[in-house]
């Protein structure tokens, strides 16, 4: 049961460690140059074919290049002969542990039916002396006393092979218990990472992972995920504090506790540490109440690039079995990689963002970031997604940056050929988004940034067809461009409220922008 549980952990493990860089492999086939990918591959024990190849141990992934199947292929057959040969050796030392504890026992157990029978044979020959002995009557004082003294004496000796054959059993029977919290221990963890949506942010695999494991433990009521990221430490994950200790950042891994210490850390070394930096920041965050901590800690080729933290607010002396430090092989390889992942998305969308920017800068105006950010707050009110609405904002005329500045600034009437070119922006900024499997859901909201809700727009979608975020942005895109053009807001609404009448815009999203605008003006 062991073995199988670490052989299905190590599969599907190494499963989602290939699906992920085969989808990271497809998005940077057009941007990577051979030799760098060889580096990746090699770096990582993993080869590409254009065959699939047929062995016994081995995860693969697929991805469709140029019309062919590529094949991204991690051979697990040394890693299975090295899993078999350890789980070998434990079973054989389990068995060794058995053996010898059983022969003991049975030793103890021989001894103490030896002293019961010389203790039967002394009570029937004392019984026996009483019976006939006519002289009794006149038995000393001293001999009874002699008599009572190794009557007491074997009744010692029957206590202490009764008490020694209980531990031995106890013993027994905690290794028994020990070994079954084991096998429960990796059950779970198979169940949270079989529970884990790779395509989820770092954030949110981080927290589902983090409270998954404070269920487990008795007295553990609080937690972070702290991980490396680009130099410096930073929290992805908190249960029981405030949001705030996701702000903070670290430089020198000596200000980290997390990154310092490994398995349980006292109360007071925690606050004797926060007492020489950043105490007034983890006072805010609620750190003070720790009573202790365990430090699980997560590695990458010997360097420490992160610590699961399981905090206790209720006991100053939190057990917990050393075994739980394999979470640090088994979860925190998982979220590093998600945490590459993740910097290589920021770095795909900044450069994406520089594009819409340098399209901001040609007509002289900051339009594309003020879109973003009002258009969030839109989003927060309508309960959608705050984050993918102000991405798909920030990134909305992403279509233009092929557009030249002749149509960009002209000052009158667009021709009709000229208007064609704007309104093809949309499908643009759609192609190149949807290159990116990470972008593929806000490529739909820029898609449909410009439809109408009377369904006159580009793809005749009616209004509770056009995604809320498009409609969001719609809006708040025509705020700014009237704003920069210099109308006041009583006009602007004027010409917005005139829009919905036409059957252009959406009338609870211009609604909920106008309390922004002037809740902001009563400030």
């Amino acid at each position: 049961m062991f073995f199988t549980s670490i052989l299905i952990l190590l599969f599907y493990f190494e499963k989602h460690n290939v699906e992920n860089f085969t989808s990271l492999l497809k998005e940077k086939l057009a941007y990577e140059s051979v030799l760098t990918l060889s580096k990746i591959f090699s770096t990582k024990d993993l080869t590409i074919s254009f065959v699939k190849e047929k062995k016994t141990f081995f995860v693969s992934a697929e991805f469709d290049f140029e019309g062919r199947k590529v094949y991204v292929i991690k051979d697990l057959t040394f890693e299975v002969i090295v899993l078999s040969v350890l789980s070998l050796i434990f079973f054989l030392f389990l068995m060794g542990i058995i053996t010898f504890k059983r022969k003991e026992i049975i030793k103890k157990v021989k001894i103490i039916s030896e002293d019961l029978a010389k203790i039967e044979g002394n009570l029937k020959y004392f019984q026996n002396y009483l019976e006939y002995n006519p002289i009794v009557k006149k038995m000393k004082v001293e001999e009874l006393e002699s008599l009572k003294e190794s009557v007491n004496y074997l009744q010692e000796i029957i206590v202490r092979n009764e008490r020694e054959l209980l531990d031995s059993i106890d013993e027994v029977v905690k290794t028994k218990k020990d070994l079954e919290d084991i096998n429960t221990f990796l059950t779970s963890a198979y169940e949270i990472l079989a529970n884990v949506n790779p395509k989820d942010r770092i954030e949110d695999v981080a927290q589902y992972i983090l409270e998954e494991l404070i269920d487990i433990f008795k007295d553990v009521n609080a937690g972070s995920i702290i991980l490396k990221q680009n130099n410096k430490f930073k929290y992805f994950a908190q249960v029981g504090y405030t949001d705030k200790l996701k702000e903070i950042e670290f430089c020198c891994e000596n200000d980290v506790i997390a990154i310092q210490f490994e398995g349980y850390v006292s109360g007071d070394v925690i606050k004797n540490k926060n007492n020489e930096v950043f105490d007034e920041v983890f006072k805010e965050v609620g750190s003070e109440k720790i009573k202790s901590t365990y430090v699980i800690p997560i590695y990458v080729e010997q360097e420490k690039v992160g610590s699961i933290c399981l905090d206790s607010f209720v006991n100053d002396k939190l057990k917990i079995p050393e075994y739980v430090n394999i979470f640090g092989k088994i979860f925190g390889n998982f979220l590093i990689l998600k945490v590459y992942e993740n910097s290589y998305k920021k770095m795909f969308f900044e450069i994406l963002k520089m594009f819409v920017e340098s399209v901001d800068k040609r007509v002289g105006k900051i339009h594309s970031r003020n879109v973003a950010n009002l258009s969030k707050k839109l989003a927060k009110v309508f309960g959608v997604d705050e984050m993918k609405t102000w991405e798909a904002a920030m990134l909305h005329d992403i279509g233009k940056v092929f557009l030249s500045d002749r149509i960009l600034k002209k000052p009158g009437r667009l021709t009709n050929a000229e208007k064609v070119q704007i309104q093809n922006h949309v499908k643009i900024g759609y192609e190149i988004l949807n290159r990116f499997e990470f972008l593929k859901d806000i490529s739909k909201i820029v898609l449909y940034h410009h439809e109408r809700c009377d369904g006159k727009g580009i793809f005749g979608l009616k209004c509770e067809e056009i995604p809320l975020e498009s409609r969001i942005i719609l809006v708040v895109d025509a705020y700014f461009t009237m704003k920069n053009k210099g109308f006041d807001d009583f006009t602007i609404f004027d010409e917005l409220y005139k829009d919905v009448e036409n059957g252009k815009l959406d009338r609870k999203v211009v609604e909920e922008l106008e309390k922004i605008v002037r809740r902001k003006k009563d400030e």
